[in-house]
């Protein structure tokens, strides 16, 4: 493993990991304990969704983290299917939020995986 590589990582500072993945995460989960409107939902969804993508390509680029550069579209995605659904312009049901919410998230849990077979980081 390349140190440098390791030490632009911001995944491994405390403070930009929380701002960048970890508070939109807690965010995003506490939306399942509150009661807004869906258009509130909505926005609150895809913004958390689209600053973690934001903040997946900057690390991808800083670093080049394997995991990151399959996210950040991913998660861009996951944002743009939330407009949508929450819009009601694609329509998936009465959990169709749900769906793409934690759809999305299973997707990025995966993109842990090429990590384990290949390496942290791209050279």
């Amino acid at each position: 493993m390349n140190t440098e590589q390791f030490d632009d990582d911001l995944s491994n500072k405390a403070l930009p990991f929380w701002v960048l993945w970890g508070g939109p995460i807690v965010i995003m989960l506490s939306l399942n304990f509150m009661r807004l409107p869906i258009e509130w939902t909505t926005g609150v969804l895809a913004a958390g969704f689209a600053w973690m993508a934001v903040g997946c390509a900057v690390n991808a680029r800083r670093c080049h983290r394997r995991h990151c550069y399959y996210a950040s579209p991913i998660l861009l995605l996951g944002a743009v299917l939330v407009l949508l659904v929450g819009f009601g312009f694609v329509n998936l049901g009465s959990g169709g939020l749900m769906y793409v919410t934690w759809g999305t998230f299973a997707l990025v849990l995966l993109t842990f995986l090429p990590e384990k077979l290949f390496g942290k980081y791209k050279a």
